[in-house]
Order: structure tokens, then C-alpha cells, then sequence
């Protein structure tokens, strides 16, 4: 579930990425220029509308309006924070159900490699479409429950350590040379899928980020927490 250009995926998840810590208010504004009437509250009362996926949403207003796609990432950010695609009169409109507004702590603007394979960035992309109507605790325990050698498991506990982004996070496990991102996803010794790339994306576009265990002998050195 993404567009044919390989190109297109990559702009697009690269959009997303750097812009996962900006509000909604900034996407509506910029949304606004484009597309004015997407987001109509008033249209969204009422009853039973046709229901679009983020990417059929995405596919009809790309036909309609001279999207970019800076727009398009936009919209599936939204879309990822709980907005939803309606269909009334024909027309299509954004609509907030459910929606979450991350406050974010300001973060360093650090834009991580992820991937150099245009393949590997698609996959990534094709998740974040097709894992909108996922919870947080899903997205959590998928990764945590693949790939349990990167990040601590428990919960609940509180520590005074430094927060980073999950894109700083990122950054510096490459840095380090613990986290690799060429044509494939690998940390270390292990490879990882990009489905579970794709849920942390998700998750820091929700409010989510990583918070240091200092101290910390053995195990893992950070954790999954959410800003309420």
C-alpha cells in the first residue's frame, strides 16, 4: 500500500520522520493553503460516513488538488494521530476522531539515516499505512516483543535520565555503531524488520520517546515512555 514512484515513498517517509514532533495545528495551517476545505468540522457531524484508509484518502486527494508531497506526509500524519478520512457528498474530508495531541519537549532537529534503499524506505512507508488503526500498547509490544534486545521492557518505573527522540535515538545507536542503516536495518548482530521501524515512527508522531536508564549495568539503556 504505497505509491508506484520509489522516489515518492522516500520523500514522503522522510517528511514524515523530520516532521513527526510538529503539532497538529501546524499541519492543518500548512494543509490549509492546499487543500481548504479538507478539514470542515461541520462536515464531520452527523451520521455514518464512507470510510477511506489513509491511503485511499490520500490516493483522491492527490487526483483533486496538486498535492505535494510534503501534503501528502502531512495528511498521514494527521491520519496517524488519529484523524480519519470521510466521504460525504463525494467529497472527502479529514476528520478528528479520536485524536491525539502530542506535546512535545523541545527536541534537537536530527534528521537519522534510516535506510539508503529505496526498497527498505517503501516497506517502512507501506507499515506506517497499513498500521494506522493500531493502538500504542499493539505497536509496543510487537516491537518490544521482536526486538527485545534494544530497549528495556518494564514499565511503570520512573528514572531521571535524559530524553531523546526516537530520531536522536537513532542517530546516536549509529553513531555509536550499534545501529546500521544502509541497505539494510540492522542493529549489531540482528536484523530488523521494517515493520518494527515503522511502529517507533508511529509511536514518536503519538507522543512517544526514549527515556535514559542511567546507571544502568546490564540490559538495556533506555526505555519507551509517553509524555501525557
Amino acid at each position: 500500500m504505497v505509491f508506484h514512484e520509489k522516489d515518492v515513498n522516500a520523500q514522503i517517509l522522510r517528511i514524515f520522520i523530520d516532521f513527526s514532533t510538529k503539532t497538529n495545528q501546524y499541519f492543518i495551517n500548512n494543509l490549509s493553503q492546499v487543500i481548504p476545505d479538507v478539514i470542515d468540522n461541520s462536515e464531520c457531524f452527523g451520521e455514518a460516513k464512507k470510510k477511506l484508509s489513509a491511503f485511499e484518502g490520500i490516493q483522491v486527494l492527490k487526483r483533486n488538488y496538486k498535492l505535494k508531497n510534503i501534503d501528502a506526509a502531512y495528511l498521514l500524519l494527521l491520519s496517524t494521530r488519529g484523524y480519519k478520512f470521510r466521504v460525504v457528498m463525494e467529497k472527502v474530508y479529514l476528520c478528528e476522531e479520536k485524536a491525539v495531541s502530542p506535546n512535545f519537549e523541545t527536541f534537537t532537529p536530527i534528521k537519522p539515516k534510516i535506510s539508503n534503499s529505496f526498497e527498505t524506505k517503501t516497506a517502512v512507508l507501506s507499515t506506517i499505512f497499513e498500521s494506522q488503526e493500531k493502538n500504542d500498547g499493539e505497536l509496543v509490544r510487537e516491537f518490544i516483543q521482536s526486538i527485545p534486545e534494544i530497549l528495556e521492557k518494564s514499565f511503570g518505573v520512573v528514572y531521571t535520565g535524559r530524553i531523546l527522540s526516537i530520531n536522536e535515538w537513532l542517530n546516536l545507536k549509529e553513531q555509536e555503531g550499534e545501529w546500521i542503516s544502509d541497505d539494510a536495518l540492522r542493529y549489531k548482530d540482528y536484523s530488523i524488520d521494517p515493520h518494527m521501524i515503522a511502529n517507533l515512527l508511529i509511536l514518536q508522531s503519538r507522543g512517544w520517546y526514549l527515556q535514559e536508564i542511567p546507571d544502568k549495568i546490564k540490559g538495556n539503556d533506555y526505555i519507551l515512555i509517553k509524555k501525557d
